[in-house]
């Protein structure tokens, strides 16, 4: 397993799955899991709370993820976590990063045209085990 990492995070809620989009990127701009890159030696559990704190305004603890899938990509190791959440408490309206959130029914964003592609395969899966 690698030492750096990446994460997604699944955040499953009564309100619905937030997602982001960030507007800097260039063309397409795909909808995606809330997540990102390790910093300084975090765990994956560790990156994942973090990037949700920072992009969503959301604090989850380490408790509430559930690994999905682990996929190796050469120099990291992205981990895609499922987190139920009671609520959006917190949400915010854009990232510290000025990243678009929005958020949709689990069927909505399975269907939106511009998610990115390796993330509709997580939630499609996870509709089929709905």
């Amino acid at each position: 397993m690698n030492s750096e990492h990446a994460t997604a995070v699944l955040i499953v809620s009564p309100e619905g799955i937030p997602l982001v989009r960030d507007p800097k990127k260039p063309a397409p701009r795909y909808w995606k899991l809330p997540g990102g890159r390790s910093e300084d030696g975090e765990t994956p559990e560790e990156c994942a709370v973090r990037e949700i704190r920072e992009e969503l305004g959301i604090v989850l603890d380490q408790d509430d993820l559930e690994v999905i899938e682990q996929q190796d990509r050469g120099n990291h190791t992205l981990t895609f976590f499922r987190a139920k959440a009671a609520d959006l408490k917190g949400l915010k309206t854009a990232g510290d990063e000025r990243e678009e959130i929005e958020v949709f029914t689990l069927a909505e964003a399975a269907r939106l045209p511009d998610l990115f592609p390796n993330h509709a395969r997580i939630m499609q899966r996870e509709i089929e085990l709905t």
